[in-house]
């Protein structure tokens, strides 16, 4: 068995757990029974919920030590030691936290206050907030640090990039370099939009041509420039809230207690794990037209190749997949299907898979940190993997 496929069984069997674990709760409605019902405030309301992020935080454990400590060190001898794993679950598990407490409390005060459409409208103010301060909130969840400062060699490598991508028609847009541990980080695109700032992943810049990381970077500016990246924004937006209006016509389910906001969230989880089978392929619809746009305009086939390669290897190095697998759980396609980029299409909507688990942390998703590429990885939970 691969590293990739071990990563793969156990992020079904994460997202299938809590999925079969959710489906149980809602049909014997167990979290009427022992949570709050009062539409009230009390002591109990956070309380339950610091008790309620306790629990997920103690069902995904084992598999955030299979995912970011047995699997990498299995397969990757000497990848991570056991106390610098366990320093970083708990850092981003305590940030996580609190942004899920935040998030909750704000979705009751205004579902006590405006009903359902309250609920909505906390949940649209926490996405702009989460996507406003991502970067931040990454290095904050993950230990990630600007690296620019700590390695002067990392500007020229940027600017070298910039000035190639530069002769092939995009508009340079602010650029930051974080230092990672894992090497599965690959940064992406971050802030609002109109703001948006690209980061790259310090550890791979070593590892690549300036040719080649000009490869990097026109992808984003053109996931930016075309609309692709505003777009999957707005449809993570309008999954995420679609998906939590309708658990709340559920059985038991609400915004104005502990209990039916726990309904509520047990009914998202199953809209969730519907769109971890549908959302990918838009993803990959926009990977490869943003990839045909690149080729198109001016970098050589050969470099666009081997730079998919190298990211590919630094990830799970599974650079060929079956179709049915790729389908089902890969929004990024592999080393091989990208062969034959879409000339000429037009990238719906970047990222939209990823974009819509980070947007769910605004009503406290639960398989956000489940899926097979960020499980047990705290450097990946806010920013995960675009190439």
């Amino acid at each position: 068995m691969t590293y990739a496929r071990a990563r793969l069984l156990l992020g079904m069997f994460g997202v299938g757990s809590l999925v079969v674990l959710s489906t149980a709760l809602l049909l014997t409605q167990y979290p009427l029974a022992v949570l709050p019902n009062s539409e009230s405030w009390s002591g109990g309301d956070l309380t339950a919920l610091v008790l309620l992020f306790g629990c997920l935080a103690a069902v995904l454990f084992p598999m955030d030590l299979l995912g970011g400590f047995l699997l990498p060190n299995r397969w990757r001898p000497n990848t991570i030691s056991l106390g610098t794993f366990l320093a970083g679950w708990i850092r981003g598990v305590f940030v996580q936290g609190t942004l899920f407490l935040f998030a909750s409390l704000l979705i009751l005060l205004m579902g006590r206050w405006l009903g359902v459409l309250g609920a909505a409208l906390a949940i649209v103010g926490t996405a702009i907030i989460l996507i406003g301060a991502q970067l931040q909130i990454a290095k904050f969840v993950g230990a990630l640090k600007n690296r620019v400062a700590d390695d002067p060699g990392i500007i020229p490598a940027i600017e070298q990039a910039q000035s190639i991508v530069s002769t092939w028609g995009w508009r340079q847009r602010p650029v930051t370099t974080l230092g990672h541990h894992d090497t599965g980080f690959t940064g992406g695109i971050v802030g609002l939009p109109r703001m948006e700032t690209v980061v790259l992943p310090a550890g791979t810049l070593a590892k690549l041509t300036p040719e080649q990381l000009a490869v990097v970077i026109a992808r984003r500016l053109e996931a930016i420039q075309s609309g692709s990246r505003t777009r999957g924004l707005m449809l993570a937006l309008v999954w995420v809230i679609a998906g939590f209006a309708l658990s709340t016509l559920l059985p038991g389910a609400g915004v104005t207690s502990i209990a039916g906001l726990t309904m509520t969230c047990l009914g998202f989880t199953l809209w969730t794990f519907f769109g971890l089978l549908t959302l990918p392929t838009l993803s990959r619809q926009a990977s490869y037209a943003i990839d045909g746009k690149v080729l198109q305009s001016g970098a050589s086939r050969d470099v666009f190749q081997q730079t998919v390669k190298t990211l590919d290897t630094l990830q799970d190095d599974e650079p060929r997949r079956s179709a049915l697998i790729e389908t089902i759980f890969h929004p990024v396609p592999s080393v091989d299907n990208r062969h034959s980029a879409a000339l000429g299409t037009a990238p719906i909507a970047w990222h939209a898979a990823r974009i819509t688990l980070f947007v769910s942390w605004a009503c406290m998703g639960m398989l956000v940190r489940a899926v097979h590429c960020n499980v047990g990885r705290p450097e990946l939970w806010v920013m995960l993997p675009t190439d």
